[in-house]
């Protein structure tokens, strides 16, 4: 076996260890497919829920070669595949304060760091207006209506979640919160039904406009690819950032960080997320890659298209990746760094960072 393909599958069993395929919300049930990887449980010691119930039926063990590719060293990862549905109970919503909570789990059931693998969906009668495709497009690379929303939903709780765990602070305890990078609100049009003091920046300007025009509980500023921006100092004590510096070389990363701790609030805390082990699993990125980026701390494999057709400079936005020792060294140049905690940022892993008090 080889060892470093092993780390990486290791990753993805252990810190997303499952992920819908799809999931249909109908008046009266919820039908959900999906693949689940375990090490050490097999399929009838499983369990799949919804807000912590079990789904009232499910077929596991249903053919999956193609996850050999990617999970070929994971046991059953050739009948991973899942589907199941669940029916509304008379006089409960499947959708509490807002949101469905899906879940695989042992045969325990969920605990108090569950969250961190669990998806959200958001209830359809809440959903706001949406993003064109070609928007969407430029946020999660293909025009994917389902996952923009599922991605965005499950982000926002699984951070929502993250602070309450860690800091016992729900996100309508922080007065100003940053969506840096916001994009077509991926995570804005959630975070607004949570808090009513949430602002998104992005240098997207199209995106801007739009984010502006269908999330009315948020407002919403077009910002330069470099800073300054216009906030003033000590303007947030909470901010999020979604697959920003994943796309930013070294020098601008730099500044940006520098620009993040000038806007951000003693003891402010910010959520960076990052590519890791378990989204190089997913894309299936050769392990020589990560042992490059391990060696190199800061590795930039080039430019990223995505957004040539809204940033002038095509070689600004890139495609980048991280060394956690690189980021708990050299972002500790801006903030203390508390924990980069694995796959929790959809399938990127998110940096826990807290903004010093002596600067």
């Amino acid at each position: 076996m080889n060892i470093y393909q092993a780390d990486i599958q290791l990753a993805a069993a252990k810190h997303l260890r499952w992920m819908p395929d799809s999931i249909v919300v109908e008046e009266d049930r919820i039908t959900v497919s999906g693949w689940a990887l375990s090490v050490w449980d097999s399929h009838d010691q499983r369990r799949v829920l919804i807000n912590g119930v079990d789904f009232e039926q499910v077929a596991w063990s249903l053919a999956s070669p193609d996850l050999l590719v990617p999970f070929g060293d994971v046991p059953g990862a050739a009948v991973s595949r899942f589907h199941c549905w669940h029916r509304k109970t008379n006089g409960q919503s499947m959708f509490p304060e807002g949101f469905a909570r899906l879940n695989v789990t042992g045969r325990f059931g969920e605990h108090r760091l569950s969250y961190r693998t669990a998806w959200y969906v958001a209830d359809p009668a809440r959903e706001q207006d949406m993003p064109s495709l070609a928007q969407i497009e430029r946020v999660i690379g293909n025009g994917d209506q389902r996952a923009f929303l599922l991605g965005g939903a499950t982000i926002v709780k699984r951070f929502e979640q993250l602070l309450l765990e860690r800091f016992e602070r729900p996100l309508s305890s922080f007065e100003s919160i940053l969506d840096w990078g916001c994009g077509a609100g991926r995570l804005s049009r959630y975070l607004s039904l949570l808090s009513p003091s949430v602002t998104g920046i992005d240098i997207d300007a199209d995106n801007i406009a739009s984010c502006a025009r269908t999330i009315p509980g948020a407002r919403f500023m077009q910002v330069d690819l470099m800073p300054p921006t216009s906030f003033p100092e000590a303007a947030f004590d909470l901010v999020l950032g979604l697959s920003v510096l994943t796309h930013l070389d070294e020098v601008v990363q730099d500044a940006w960080l520098a620009e993040l701790r000038r806007i951000t609030r003693p003891n402010a805390l910010l959520m960076l997320s990052v590519q890791g082990l378990a989204q190089m699993a997913l894309y299936r990125t050769p392990p020589e890659l990560h042992l490059e980026v391990h060696r190199s701390g800061f590795f930039d494999a080039g430019a990223n298209s995505q957004l040539q057709e809204v940033v002038a400079d095509a070689s600004y936005y890139r495609n980048v990746m991280h060394s956690p020792d690189y980021i708990m060294v050299r972002w500790s140049r801006w903030f203390d760094v508390l924990d980069i905690i694995e796959g929790t940022a959809g399938n990127q892993d998110v940096v826990l960072l807290r903004r010093r008090t002596d600067d």
